[in-house]
């Protein structure tokens, strides 16, 4: 019987582990891009935005 509360303890912690390990790795290949992308946007709105405002008056 004690073999196999071991057995059940370690099961559940690879399986935590393996699912920590998937959701971290998710989150640097799909979530990470998107929001570096979404940053570099903005960036460039605000830049245009800036530009425009100096030749045409107020963008926003």
């Amino acid at each position: 019987m004690k073999k196999f509360g071991v057995g059940v303890l370690t099961g559940v912690a690879s399986t935590v582990a393996a699912a920590a390990t998937a959701a971290v790795t998710f989150h640097k290949v799909a979530v990470k891009p998107v929001i570096d992308e979404e940053e570099k946007f903005e960036e460039t709105e605000r830049k245009s935005a800036r530009k425009a405002a100096q030749s045409h008056g107020s963008r926003f």
